[in-house]
This record gives C-alpha cells, structure tokens and sequence, in this order.
C-alpha cells in the first residue's frame, strides 16, 4: 500500500482554503492600493523571507544555477505577475466571489494546455467529473436572469487565469531549485521588483498615494503577505510532486470558501443558487480527483451484493 505523504495533504488544505481566502483579501487590498503595487508588496516582502530563512538555517545547500533562475522567472511571470495581477487588476470592478468562479474553470485550461504541450488524455470519468464541477459553478454564477454580461475586468481577470493555466501545466516539467523556499522566494522577489517598477509607470508615484492606503487595504496586504505566501509555498511543492490536473483541483474548492467569506465578510449578495451549486461543484472535484476508485468500488459493492443475493437464492431453493 502506497505511503500517504503528509506533507502533500497539507499543502493541498492549504491550497483549497488559504487561496479561497484570498480573493476576498485581494478586494479589500485594491479598494485603495493599485493592483500591482498590491502585488509588488506581498511578494517582496514574503519572497524575501522564504530566501533568508534557508540562507540563516544554514538549509541552502546549493546556490541556484542559471537554468533553476529562469525557471522561477517564468513560472514568477506567468503565475504571479501575469495571473495573480491582473486577476488583482480585475478584482477592482468585480465581487471576488465572482473571481474566484471564473479561476475555478483552471482544470479545463490545464487538460488543454497538457494536451497541446505533452499530448496528455483525460479520462471519460475525470472529464466528466470536471464537467460536473464546472457545472455547478455555472448554477452559482447564475443570479435569476438569462443574461451574463461580461466587461473588460471580466475580460483581465480571464487572462490572468489562461496566463495561470499555462505556468500550471508547464510548471511540472521545469527543473526548480531543490529547496522549495529558495524556489519560491526567487518566484516571489523577482516578481515583487517587477511589479513595482510597473506600478512606477501605471500610477502616481508611492509617496504621492501612500497616504491613501486605508486600513482595511492594509489588512489585506497583511493577510496576503503572510498566508499568501503559505499558499504559494504549498503550490509550487505541489508542482513539484503532484499531477498538474490534481493540482488544479483547487480552483474548483476556492470557489465555496470565497463565496462564503463573500457574503458574510465582503458584504457581497448571496447568489441564488448557491446551496444547489455547493454540493454539485463537490460531487465533481471527488469525480476528477478519484473517479476511477469511486467507480471501481461502486462495481466491487454491485459484485458482492449480486453475490450475497445469489447465495441467498441458492439457501432459499435448498430449503424449498
């Protein structure tokens, strides 16, 4: 019997409800800090802290080689830069509940990204299972009307989820530092530099609109910062031993913890079907993520009773 990885269990939790969490936090973030300065501070300062901790543990065990920096420069500019900030972006003009349902579409993004790039086939049952969990999004995007209007925030923050799509696939197949700190935290201080010399030419200059950061932006940056950077940590130890589609299996759980924290902390509307769309979007991730087990001990179950009913069968006769 395979050995459980404790460690894969954690970081998948943290994945599911951390980065659930953080939309919300994103929110509250860009209420009066521009998008990418958002980004730029809570990847600076948390990559900056994954880098020095191996550095004064004395756990750095190699310096990184030029091919592990241009993997975290990639990786760094499609997942954090790219996806991360302009969902960000788009999250100033959208409910961040909604955002979080438009990411949850990233497992058919991966299944195609793999498919184009490694050629890889996705199962009738895990298809469909993702199919159910799309699904039940739908049921939660949908608030009473037949119409769906989309909007050039709409239109950023489905970029940012393509740009995350690929760096998902892709990230697997990448040769990163061993440490998964140093990886993560070169990710993170390169995009954190990048994205403040792009905020030096999209808005006004720091000094000039720091004074406009209000507390609850603040305490947004602080939750990102701290629990954020937990996350990314989790994610890219994920990348690093985990199918990209199993690892995409959190866009599909985000979307329940960002609703609910949506709704009672954002003050955002209940969407009408969310009870409904709730257990539909669960029934899909057990689909995508075990589909082949649940099948197979649904057909062991069906096996044994059709035994057991024989067997009774058989009594029954004999006692006739």
């Amino acid at each position: 019997m395979k050995k459980i990885d404790t460690r894969i269990i954690l970081c998948y939790l943290a994945i599911y409800i951390i980065w659930g969490s953080t939309y919300l936090a994103i929110k509250w973030g860009v209420e009066t800090i521009p998008p990418f300065y958002l980004v730029s501070f809570r990847f600076l300062i948390g990559g900056i802290f994954f880098i020095l901790v191996p550095v004064i543990t004395g756990r750095l065990r190699s310096v990184p080689s030029s091919r592990e920096i241009l993997s975290s420069v990639f990786l760094g500019t499609f997942l954090l830069l790219l996806g991360n900030g302009l969902v960000s972006w788009g999250e100033q003009k959208v409910d961040s509940y909604l955002a979080a349902l438009i990411i949850s579409s990233t497992p058919f993004c991966v299944a195609f990204f793999n498919w184009i790039f490694f050629r890889e086939k996705l199962s009738k049952i895990r298809l469909s299972g993702m199919i159910l969990g799309i699904a039940g999004v739908g049921l939660i995007l949908y608030n009473g009307n037949s119409s769906f209007h989309f909007n050039f925030h709409l239109g950023i923050i489905l970029a940012g989820f393509l740009f995350w799509g690929l760096a998902t696939s892709v990230g697997h197949k990448l040769k990163v530092h061993p440490n998964n700190l140093v990886n993560s935290g070169m990710q993170m201080v390169y995009v954190g530099v990048a994205a403040f010399i792009l905020s030096h030419f999209l808005y006004n200059p720091l000094p000039q609109i720091i004074h406009d950061f209000s507390a609850r932006s603040l305490t947004g940056l602080l939750y990102l910062t701290v629990f954020g950077s937990i996350g990314f940590y989790a994610y890219n130890y994920l990348l690093s031993h985990e199918p990209s589609i199993r690892i995409s299996s959190y866009a599909i759980i985000n979307p329940l913890i960002a609703v609910i924290l949506a709704v009672f902390l954002g003050n955002e509307k209940l969407p009408v079907m969310l009870f409904i769309g709730m257990p539909v979007i669960l029934s899909g991730l057990a689909f995508m993520m075990y589909g082949e087990t649940i099948i197979s001990f649904l057909k062991k179950e069906k096996t044994i009773e059709s035994i057991i009913e024989d067997e009774e069968f058989d009594s029954k006769i004999t006692e006739d």
